[in-house]
């Protein structure tokens, strides 16, 4: 009786072996049949390729966001810059005050005079007009640091570079001792 019970599963397990491999054997022939029909012989191949493709476009894709945010780390970096130099610029212009003009130059020995001078022909507070050959930065008084031997030297010296006659005047004058030039002007 067990040899029975053996032989029955053996001759099962039997059928079920040849009715998986015939169902193998139908799916592979039904596929070759369909690429066949359709022309679509090389899909594995072509799944293959995309794969590596999509794998280089997502290498790419890496590489190109890794550069994009060096590049904005460097727009971020200009823009401070420009925001710094703006500022400076701003700076500046509000500090109009501090440009020197030179008369003369530093010997040894030679003293140096600040002088304090202003246009009277340039817009005042009661009188706001423009001219037309002279900054309107000279209706406030400029600096001008004059070398010469003596006070009326400088003077003198001034007033041939700035003459009078076109509406300069000395409001203030003093002994500079050897101060420092900020920058230069005409």
């Amino acid at each position: 009786m067990w040899n029975d019970y053996a032989q029955a599963l053996f001759f099962a397990l039997a059928l079920s072996g040849m009715g998986f491999g015939i169902a193998k054997l139908v799916v592979v022939l039904g596929e070759r049949m369909i690429e066949k029909r359709h022309g679509t012989g090389g899909v594995r191949e072509v799944i293959a390729r995309r794969a590596k493709l999509e794998s280089g476009l997502e290498a790419r894709k890496g590489e190109r966001a890794a550069e994009l945010r060096k590049i904005e780390g460097e727009i971020g970096d200009l823009l401070k810059r420009r925001q710094n130099l703006e500022r400076q610029i701003k700076d500046s212009q509000r500090a109009g005050d501090q440009i020197v003009r030179l008369i003369g130059e530093e010997n040894a020995g030679t003293p140096c005079y600040i002088a304090q001078l202003v246009n009277k022909y340039v817009g005042t507070a009661h009188k706001q007009s423009q001219h037309a050959f002279i900054d309107s930065s000279w209706a406030q008084p400029q600096t001008v640091e004059v070398w010469a031997r003596s006070m009326p030297d400088a003077r003198a010296e001034i007033e041939r570079r700035y003459p009078p006659a076109f509406g300069y005047a000395v409001v203030r004058m003093q002994d500079g001792g050897a101060s420092a030039p900020v920058a230069k002007a005409g």
